[in-house]
């Protein structure tokens, strides 16, 4: 091979080599994702149970999944909860029922989900992951 040749034939070569190597790490590090099921039993007393799935990157600092719910006013939203979640890059279910008095009817709700990380390195400072907004329909108890 004539030496003008070379250099970019080994470039070639080490590029070849290089792009699955990266590729395989990107595909390695999980994407912060929170599904929220599109339908949300109601209790007998009015209390919803939402329920979907999340998946969040190895973090640091503790993370929690919480949960809001708006019925009547979209702009106003009432905690139903949160929950420690467990970020190892799987994909978890969660669930939150509603607890209280406040009670909802069956009908379409306005639902937000989010993943929060707290330093945990000096003052525990929020970090959001992720979060999830859509509409759930909440279903009468049969």
């Amino acid at each position: 091979m004539r030496p003008s040749l070379l250099v970019p034939a080994l470039a070639g070569a080490l590029l070849l080599t290089a792009a699955p190597a990266a590729a395989a790490r990107t595909a390695a590090v999980p994407v912060d994702e929170i599904t929220v099921d599109s339908t949300a039993p109601l209790t007998t007393t009015g209390h919803p149970t939402l329920t979907g799935s999340y998946r969040c990157a190895p973090a640091a600092g503790p993370v929690f999944l919480s949960v809001s719910l708006s019925q009547a006013d979209p702009r106003v939203h009432h905690g139903i909860g949160s929950t420690s979640a467990l970020c190892d890059g799987a994909t978890h279910r969660w669930t939150r029922t509603a607890t209280g008095t406040r009670t909802y009817a069956a009908g379409t709700a306005h639902v937000q989900v989010s993943l929060v990380e707290l330093s945990s390195t000096g003052l525990p400072l929020p970090r959001v992951h992720r979060i999830a907004e859509g509409s759930v329909t909440l279903a009468a108890a049969p």
